[in-house]
């Protein structure tokens, strides 16, 4: 059974040290960040580098912006990213397990050897990214996107390929490009 997330305040706490800097809680959004938003992002990662070994487990940080950023060898177990941007990154040697991407932009990265395992990746759009060797045992798929091309590299059950929502182009690129 996961550990409990902390609240969204206490995650933000932990992450003030190494990326928020001291100082003011950013405001929890209402909806998925944009790159052109005008209002605050809230919790953001923008060419930033996150990694070396850094447990973010157990976090509550919906609506979180990524943005041209690497993140590498890093774990968010247990992690709750709701309905946030991860466009447009690297992620590699990456632990997802257990974590929650639903309704999540995931569009235009770049993962290798991520672990997705008992992810919810529900309603996920991960068009225009690629997928090297990771692993995606147990992940919820239903409505997430992909592109026909994106099949193969994929390595989905026939459960987890009945569940996506495929399709035939790539879509637009998302913003932030």
């Amino acid at each position: 059974m996961a550990n409990p997330r902390l609240s969204y305040e206490e995650s933000c706490r932990r992450l003030q040290k190494d990326y928020l800097g001291d100082g003011v809680i950013p405001p929890l959004r209402d909806r998925l960040p944009r790159p052109d938003d005008e209002e605050p992002l809230g919790v953001s990662f923008f060419r930033t580098f996150v990694g070396e070994g850094d447990d973010l487990s157990n976090l509550f940080l919906p609506h979180t912006f990524f943005g041209r950023s690497e993140i590498n060898n890093a774990v968010f177990r247990n992690t709750d990213f709701t309905e946030s941007n991860l466009s447009w990154n690297d992620f590699v040697d990456v632990d997802f397990t257990d974590a929650v991407l639903a309704g999540s932009d995931m569009r235009a990265s770049r993962f290798q050897r991520v672990r997705f395992v008992r992810t919810d990746l529900r309603r996920a759009d991960l068009r225009r990214s690629t997928f090297e060797g990771c692993t995606f045992e147990g992940a919820l798929m239903q409505g997430a996107i992909l592109t026909q091309n994106q099949m193969d590299m994929m390595g989905l059950s026939t459960s987890q390929t009945h569940d996506v929502a495929w399709n035939a182009d790539e879509g637009d690129e998302p913003d932030g490009g």
